[in-house]
């Protein structure tokens, strides 16, 4: 099957499961908002919601190698990473594979998924002990890099600075014309001892889709090396989410679109955090909110089939507000609007997700 074809079945798939996670996952929110940790009700409501998060993950690996998945960047310490899975890649490598870290002093951060990062160590590690059947060692290290024009344009990437995350083996090594097929999904070198499957190819999409590349160096019989590089967050960048860690505000935000479930999951997440927050579920509403209301309107939160159109007509009669589009993996971000400051969050979310959403927007 052509990847073009895969990916569109992917798409079509994560629209649906989208429109059921997402129900499924605010329904289990707001009865466990209703019960005491001793109701014996909310340990079963607690295995929904699990069970809800785990059919969001598989839907995430089918959307990452076509690059459409649904990331929660934030701020993140690379070495972190590194060091709080330490002890699980070591059980995962077994006896007869040592694991060595080597990270570098005073790393910056980068913006990513910290869960999708910590996935991607995983495989990358996973991969490494499947090349080396008779034990070896594995070396995982970070660094701070330039890439310029040249090394970037080799990379697959754009001159700039990097954090760079390598997972090295002392294994059986990739011959090249292997190597040109590595990040394909489905390519399967299990003759070789490696095998990939979708787990490359959600390597190299999530990577893609935070803005980095990734690459790997090997040669026959000496191991192998996959790189990956994330834009690096310069210092101004990253004092502005660390300001944001805060996830209380007192903001004025006003909420349109046509899911009443979605709506009512938003304000309350947002009242609850010192917000004040309007509703409404169609553009008549969100126009008469907007006129009866007279103070500023700091945020408006668009989601629904019609998020579009109901954003534009607020959008006329207040064109300093900023905007956040709530969107499933698989639907098309709206026209951007010549001066509108937009951001978009991810369906399915969670509380705290928003809440960090909407605070690191509200104070850049």
């Amino acid at each position: 099957m052509a990847t073009d074809t895969v990916e569109a079945l992917a798409a079509g798939i994560a629209r649906g499961f989208d429109h059921l996670l997402t129900s499924i996952a605010i329904h289990a929110d707001r009865l466990s908002a209703d019960l005491s940790l001793s109701d014996p009700r909310a340990t079963d409501v607690a295995r929904i919601r699990e069970a809800a998060e785990q059919a969001s993950a598989l839907t995430q690996q089918l959307l990452a190698f076509c690059r459409m998945q649904a990331l929660q960047p934030s701020m993140v310490d690379v070495n972190a990473i590194v060091e709080r899975a330490r002890n699980t890649l070591a059980r995962m490598l077994g006896p007869r594979v040592t694991l060595e870290l080597r990270t570098a002093a005073a790393l910056q951060p980068v913006l990513a998924d910290a869960s999708q990062l910590a996935e991607i160590l995983r495989q990358l590690t996973l991969n490494a002990r499947d090349a080396m059947p008779d034990g070896g060692a594995v070396t995982i290290a970070t660094a701070n890099v330039t890439l310029d024009a040249d090394a970037a344009r080799s990379r697959e990437a754009e001159p700039g600075d990097y954090v760079e995350l390598s997972v090295a083996d002392t294994g059986v090594g990739i011959e090249p014309s292997v190597q040109a097929h590595l990040f394909e999904p489905f390519f399967s070198t299990r003759e070789r001892a490696r095998v990939t499957g979708l787990g490359l190819a959600m390597v190299r999409g999530f990577v893609r889709q935070s803005g980095g590349s990734v690459i790997v160096e090997s040669e026959v019989g000496r191991g192998a090396r996959f790189v990956v590089y994330l834009p690096a967050l310069s210092g101004a960048a990253a004092g502005e989410m660390a300001s944001a860690s805060d996830d209380r505000g007192s903001e004025q935000v006003l909420v349109i679109g046509d899911d009443r479930a979605v709506r009512v999951l938003i304000a309350d997440v947002l009242r609850r955090r010192g917000y004040h927050v309007m509703l409404a579920e169609n553009a008549g509403q969100a126009l008469r909110q907007a006129e009866a209301h007279a103070g500023a309107i700091d945020l408006l939160i668009a989601s629904g089939s019609d998020s579009g159109a109901l954003c534009d007509a607020v959008f006329e009669t207040r064109p300093a507000m900023r905007v956040l589009w709530v969107l499933a993996p698989a639907d098309e971000r709206p026209e951007p609007h010549a001066g509108r400051r937009e951001d978009s969050l991810a369906k399915p979310f969670t509380p705290d997700t928003l809440a960090r959403k909407v605070r690191t927007i509200l104070s850049r």
